[in-house]
């Protein structure tokens, strides 16, 4: 076949028709070309460009244009925002941009002057108004300038601050605590910003921490004591401040079985006021007393050094130290026991003017054997008669009142073996009523002791004291008489009285109190089934009258030592003709009741029952006295 009469190459002819605007037209086949068979194209030929974008190339480009768009309006909306950022933003005022701090030492000795430095750096774009900033200082803080001034709170107004400024506060305090305590200064910086009424608070807590306690107390005593034994507790209270301290208080917790007899300085509600410290001042402290209980029995007093909330006030409101002492009760070597007409208790109440009976026990409480064994009991008190003094088996040492129980007297206290006890009993009688000076009271001071072989049988000395104090009640006397002529009632009726006519009488009842100050004084008496009450009264107190059980009541409250006090009241008696020629009585026997406050007991006494024998009245003659026969 001979070549085409086109010279132009076939790869010519395919960029031809790849560029060309219009669609090529269809070759008409050579006169060599069979009908119907296909035409054979070129190794380079490629089929045309369609006419017409197929339909899925259309999605494509759908959502790439979507895609377009949405991008475009991020874009739009992110200008938008950071136009505004930069237009108003910078007006904005956060607290994140605000710098609070407090700089001074992480740790004080208590009472110390704390120095502390307090910068506040505003990085806001703006200023901001009304600038104020504040500590709140531990309770019981004081002012370094003046250390009896409190300190609760440093405040201070700042005004304005611009944008970028910085303002610096140098203070100081002088800042307590107990050792070993974390405190936290709690400050705050407020302000406002322009536009708006609204407060804000940046805020930032300061630790500091108590190395040391601007007080100590110090506890010496013994580690072991006998039951009943008068032992005494020192206490060292120590100043550690560089400043004074006022309204310091000794706050003291005794245990369960310890009586306190005496104290070196006077305390409130067991709380000892020691008022201003200063700086290294020590002051000392000594309570005696007794402490009581089982053997082998431990017992913790708690001594707590502070300041006191005000100076009315002892309560502790900073406690800086707590010290604890513990105390053991041992088993004595030689017991003793001490008893007033059979009462054993540390304590006994006895009548003026009566005979007492005292016994005392003892007994070896030691597995070895205790010999000259020496008991002395030593009486004192202004209630005792010393000349009464009586003994069997022992002897009555007038010089310093004491009664001796020895081996001389009871060949026994020569040796007692283990477990072995004995008995000395003495008697003496106590002064009338009002006759004592002073408080009626009568202290008995036992004291035993004796030889044991020690542990290298060497001999040593073994002792063993306590101590029972008798309080004397007051004798109240009572006393009940009757009138009809004369006293601040009148009266009415026949006299003598006559069988089933009524008269009237005036019951007079006298107490008088010649002791020690008497509380809840009560008379009362029950009226016969002939006698009516008619509730006139006169004199101290308040009558009442109980119709069920006919007892009249005479309420007097309190009686002061050496106190006297009248009651009367009136009743009518109608006597019967089996009465005549008889002088009935108006009531029954009345009884006095009350609590005596210094004996801490209750005292009775009792009177005679009136009758109609007006003795008492002006002419009384003693036909008087007796029903008209």
């Amino acid at each position: 076949m001979p070549p085409p009469d086109d010279d132009t190459g076939a790869l010519e002819r395919a960029r031809h028709r790849l560029y060309e605007t219009t669609p090529p037209v269809e070759e008409t086949p050579t006169t060599l070309s069979v009908s119907g068979s296909p035409r054979v194209p070129h190794e380079w030929q490629e089929d045309p460009l369609p006419t017409h974008m197929p339909e899925h190339k259309k999605r494509h480009l759908r959502f790439a244009s979507i895609f377009f768009g949405f991008a475009m309006l991020f874009f739009l909306v992110s200008l938008g925002v950071a136009a505004y950022v930069v237009y108003y933003g910078g007006n904005t005022v956060a607290a994140s941009n605000i710098d609070l701090t407090v700089q001074g030492p992480a740790s004080i000795a208590a009472g110390d002057t704390v120095p502390l430095v307090v910068t506040v750096t505003n990085k806001n774009l703006v200023a901001v108004q009304n600038a104020k900033i504040e500590i709140a200082f531990p309770e019981g803080t004081r002012n370094a300038s003046n250390t009896l001034e409190a300190y609760p709170r440093y405040e201070e107004s700042l005004g304005d601050l611009a944008s970028g400024s910085t303002i610096t506060r140098t203070l100081q305090a002088v800042i307590f605590g107990a050792a070993g305590d974390t405190l936290t200064l709690h400050t705050s910086f407020s302000y406002g910003t322009t536009g708006s009424n609204a407060t804000f608070v940046k805020k930032s807590d300061y630790p500091l921490a108590i190395t040391s306690t601007p007080l100590e107390v110090k506890v010496d005593t013994l580690t072991e004591t006998v039951s009943g034994k008068p032992f005494a507790l020192t206490l060292t209270v120590r100043s550690n401040a560089s400043v004074p301290l006022d309204n310091v208080v000794l706050a003291a917790t005794y245990p369960y079985g310890f009586t306190v007899s005496q104290t070196s300085v006077p305390s409130t509600d067991n709380h000892f006021v020691l008022g201003t410290l200063a700086p290294g001042e020590v002051k000392t402290i000594t309570v005696t007393g007794v402490l009581t209980g089982q053997a082998n029995d431990e017992r913790a007093f708690h001594f707590s050094i502070g300041t006191a909330k005000s100076a009315s006030d002892p309560t502790l409101a900073i406690t800086y130290m707590t010290q604890q002492a513990v105390v053991a009760i041992a088993t004595p070597f030689i017991s003793a026991t001490i008893s007033v007409n059979g009462d054993s208790s540390a304590s006994a109440a006895v009548s003026p003017g009566t005979r007492q009976n005292v016994t005392v026990s003892y007994a070896n409480t030691l597995a070895t054997n205790v010999s000259n064994v020496t008991v002395l009991v030593a009486l004192s008190g202004a209630a005792v008669d010393y000349n009464s003094v009586t003994t069997t088996r022992g002897f009555y040492r007038s010089v310093d009142h004491t009664v001796v129980f020895s081996p001389d007297k009871d060949s026994s206290l020569a040796n007692l073996a283990p477990g072995a006890s004995g008995l000395g009993t003495f008697s003496f009688s106590t002064l009338p009523s009002g006759a004592a000076a002073g408080s009626p009271s009568i202290t008995l001071t036992t004291s035993i002791s004796g030889t044991r072989a020690g542990q290298s049988n060497v001999p040593e000395q073994v002792q063993a004291t306590m101590s029972k104090t008798v309080k004397v009640l007051t004798a109240v006397a009572l006393t009940a008489s009757s009138l009809h002529a004369s006293g601040p009632i009148a009266n009415t009726g026949p006299i003598p009285p006559q069988a089933d006519l009524a008269t009237t009488y005036s019951v007079v009842w006298n107490v008088k109190n010649p002791g020690s100050a008497v509380a809840g004084a009560v008379v009362t008496a029950t009226l016969p089934n002939y006698v009516a009450y008619t509730s006139k009264t006169a004199g101290d107190g308040n009558f009442s009258y109980d119709s069920n059980s006919r007892l009249v009541t005479w309420t007097i409250g309190d009686l002061a030592q050496g106190a006297t006090t009248q009651g009367v009241f009136q009743v009518v008696l109608t006597p019967s003709t089996s009465q005549k020629n008889t002088s009935p009585p108006l009531t029954g026997i009345p009884s006095f009741s009350g609590y005596d406050r210094f004996a801490g007991a209750h005292v009775k006494a009792t009177g005679v029952a009136p009758t109609i024998e007006t003795k008492g009245d002006p002419g009384y003659v003693p036909v008087q006295g007796s029903v008209a026969p």
